[in-house]
């Protein structure tokens, strides 16, 4: 049953991912013609709720081994796909809040089982994704929503990778300049229900301190040094951790106000810049747990995380110089790089296979020459 659930709920993510891919191009300019006419406007429920918070779901529902956890990435999926197909946004953000709300159960659970500050962080992280749905099913608009949105995300990544920097010693200080950016980024979610510029600022205050904690503490540093997936994890990281301190910068540097194009740029730089390196950095290790299939370091997963920076970095220029033609471009190629690093794991993935197979034949061949 937890396999079924499992492939389930990764079946309904890559098609949240493919509907809201094919909602960014359109959004970016490119004629591809839309399947709904809703499509579009589903864009950041599609990414955030269906492929995101959906792929922490799974990976956390295999972790702890209980199939009522699986019930987080279904319905956040779900719901954000029938968002997309139908446009009823009630039903949608019903369904993505109850997917929200059984994801902040698997962090409780966790919290339960392990008392500490970065399990504490992520329980804080998961309830953001949670306000930002129940705002939604409110009918507030998409910007509204943004804080809360960038909360879970950037919360739940700072506090995975202070777990895994647990073999470093962390002092008083350390836990308490890390403690002061998720207050601030959880105090601008608040404010921003009565006031979105000023809540977008003091949230984005949060975001920029926890991007200067990540740059200065991270271990990322120590594996630039070690070959294979440690390096690879590290290159990914760290300019992961440069796009959220420059889309943050950009959020305090324009008031909280994002006008026209700059809205583009400061959201991509964190939801394309960092969170999708921080997905491409752990995807090597994660998709071994979730598949049960192990998934040996290749270099050719450079190649799409080079295009993701290259093109990104293309797009914000594109975006504050006000370049319609050239943002189109760029755009594509963001899409061309999430789509190719998907298609690098499943050619490492098939070649390990062919690997394990082949062994296992030479085996039988040394027993029956």
């Amino acid at each position: 049953m937890r396999s079924r659930l499992r492939f389930l709920g990764m079946g309904l993510t890559l098609l949240a991912l493919a509907l809201g891919l094919w909602a960014g191009l359109q959004l970016i300019g490119w004629p591809i013609g839309s399947l709904t006419v809703w499509l579009p406007a589903a864009h950041g429920v599609l990414m955030v709720n269906g492929v995101l918070a959906s792929l922490i779901g799974i990976e956390r529902a295999v972790a702890l081994k209980r199939r009522v956890f699986y019930l987080a990435p279904v319905l956040t999926a779900a719901g954000a796909i029938w968002f997309g197909i139908s446009g009823e946004t009630a039903v949608a953000f019903d369904l993505v809040t109850l997917g929200a709300i059984v994801l902040t159960a698997v962090f409780i659970e966790i919290l339960h089982r392990q008392p500490a500050l970065y399990t504490a962080v992520m329980v804080v992280g998961a309830a953001c994704l949670v306000g930002g749905d129940l705002l939604g099913a409110a009918g507030l608009d998409i910007p509204y929503l943004i804080p809360w949105w960038g909360s879970f995300l950037i919360l739940l990544i700072a506090a995975e990778r202070l777990e895994l920097s647990r073999i470093v010693h962390r002092t008083r200080l350390d836990r308490w300049t890390f403690a002061v950016p998720v207050a601030l980024a959880v105090a601008g979610c608040l404010v921003s229900i009565v006031g979105p510029t000023g809540g977008l600022f003091v949230t984005a205050s949060g975001w920029l301190l926890t991007a200067v904690w990540l740059l200065v503490h991270d271990i990322a540093y120590r594996n630039l040094g070690r070959p294979g997936l440690p390096r690879f994890t590290a290159v990914a990281l760290l300019p992961g951790y440069g796009w959220l301190l420059f889309g943050s910068g950009l959020i305090l540097r324009q008031g909280g106000l994002l006008p026209g194009l700059t809205y583009d740029a400061a959201l991509h730089a964190i939801f394309l810049g960092f969170v999708l390196s921080l997905v491409f950095a752990h995807a090597p290790v994660l998709l071994p747990a979730v598949l049960g299939q192990p998934l040996p370091f290749h270099r050719v997963l450079y190649v799409p995380l080079g295009v993701l920076h290259a093109s990104l970095a293309l797009r914000i220029y594109a975006d504050l110089a006000v370049l319609p033609g050239i943002r189109s471009w760029a755009g594509l190629l963001n899409v061309a790089a999430i789509v190719g690093f998907g298609v690098s794991l499943l050619v490492v993935l098939g070649l390990e296979r062919s690997s394990f197979w082949a062994a296992r034949r030479s085996d039988v061949s040394a027993f029956f020459p």
